[in-house]
């Protein structure tokens, strides 16, 4: 899996193959910790409960496993933080 990284200060980001665990654990970060609340706010994402996280992932790891090279998630914070996964 590949992520590629861009701070709002920055016009170039830098982009790393990293493994698919910490990928999906940082998924699974956004979804369930309190520290994103905000940010799934203003992409109109309530608060999950540990079946709805545990079928967002399933549903994950199938997309990823189905569709090589999907751009699979993008999350970009209000001051222009970018983070995208692509398989």
């Amino acid at each position: 899996m590949r992520m590629y990284s861009r701070s709002n200060k920055r016009k170039k980001g830098t982009e790393s193959n990293i493994p698919n665990i910490l990928a999906f654990t940082l998924i699974r970060n956004f979804l369930i910790d309190r520290d994103y609340e905000d940010m799934r706010r203003e992409y109109f994402i309530k608060n999950l409960s540990t079946s709805q996280v545990n079928q967002a992932m399933k549903d994950l790891k199938w997309l990823f496993k189905t569709y090589k090279g999907l751009d699979a998630v993008t999350i970009e914070d209000s001051k222009g933080k970018l983070t995208k996964f692509t398989l």
